[in-house]
Order: C-alpha cells, then structure tokens, then sequence
C-alpha cells in the first residue's frame, strides 16, 4: 500500500506525494496525433514509495520484478489462484485476471530500463517501504521521514469526469509523455495534455 504521505517523525513536517497514480500506455512508445487514448491501451503502473534524491522529495519508483514474477503469476491464475503483484486478483474472474497479466507479461518481457523514479525518469532514489530505511530529515536535528495512513472513501464516477485527473501516463519504459484529463466514458477513451520530463540542467 502507498502511504497518504510522510512526515517528520519530529517536527512533523508533511512530505505528500505529487500523485500516487500512473499508467503505461502500451500500444505505442509515442501519443496518437488526436491527443486521445483507449482505457484498453493503459494499464496502472505497478509502484513503490521512494525519496527522488535528485528532487529532494517524496516519489513514486517504479516496481519492476523479474519476467519469471509475472509468469508465475501467470500460471497463478491460470490455475484459478490470486496475486497480489503486479495487481491485486482477489475481486476479478480468472479470465480478467489471466488476460490482464498477458497484457503485463508483454509489457515486461519487451522492457528494457531499470526502474526509474517517476518524478524526474532518473534512478537516484532510495526505497522508503523496506524494513528499515531511516532516511533522516536533514532540517531536524532527530527526525527520520516515516510514512502516515489515513483511511476514507469515495464513491463516484471516477478521475476525469467531473474534473481534470492529471494522471501522468509513461511508455512502456518509462518515459514521461503526458498526463491524462477528461475522461470519455462512452468511449472509454481519455484525453491527454503532452508533457515530458524535467530536463536536466548542464552542470
């Protein structure tokens, strides 16, 4: 689970997340020209909480197992049992399951990159959900950053409907290429505002 956000265990100042979802767009490594997306051409971006050391910040990492994690999965379901990676099983039939881990052990056997921090694409980041991280506040002279869960709910149509989601959506290796707006829900298809990765200054 990605915590609500962290927080100083001492002065308590509050690192939150700059989102906690995203998606691959798997048909292409690039957008459509029309600016649009198929629901059936994303799926949700397996992630782990991290601190970017480059963004000095609260992140989400990619979380990519070895292709042998995705076919055992595979043959999980297929033997009509549940998995909890790459996504959770328990509430969908076999047959949604099974093909929704076709769809991520394709992504996986044809990805290349290692995980990348999801704010900036880069790979100078420390995990914060291991045993132990202890990454210390460098403002406060006792505090470590610890994760803080709140519990709510919601019932409605979902992002994109009554306004703008902002779901950042990658290629299937990663790479930032835009977010995701409106959402069609007659057509399953989402609107998307281009974007890219910070650029790195020369140093």
């Amino acid at each position: 689970m990605i915590p609500n956000y962290y927080a100083c265990s001492a002065c308590q100042e509050v690192f939150k997340f700059e989102f906690r979802d995203a998606v691959y767009y798997i048909s292409d490594q690039t957008l459509p020209r029309d600016g649009r997306v198929a629901g059936t051409d994303l799926i949700d971006v397996p992630v782990r909480p991290g601190w970017c050391k480059d963004c000095g910040a609260v992140c989400l990492v990619e979380d990519i197992a070895p292709v042998r994690a995705f076919e055992n999965a595979y043959g999980a379901v297929r033997a009509g049992g549940h998995v909890e990676y790459p996504f959770e099983s328990a509430h969908m039939s076999t047959q949604k399951a099974q093909d929704s881990l076709a769809v991520y052990l394709r992504w996986r056997m044809g990805r290349r990159r290692e995980a990348r921090a999801l704010c900036c694409g880069r790979a100078n980041y420390q995990l914060l959900d291991v045993a132990q991280p202890l990454l210390k506040h460098q403002e406060c002279e006792f505090g470590f950053v610890e994760p803080r869960i709140t519990i709510g709910g919601y019932n409605g149509p979902g992002p994109g409907v009554y306004r703008a989601a902002n779901i950042p959506i990658y290629s299937g290796e990663g790479e930032l290429l835009g977010r995701l707006t409106w959402r069609d829900r007659g057509s399953d298809t989402w609107a998307v505002d281009p974007a890219a990765y910070p650029t790195v200054a020369e140093t």
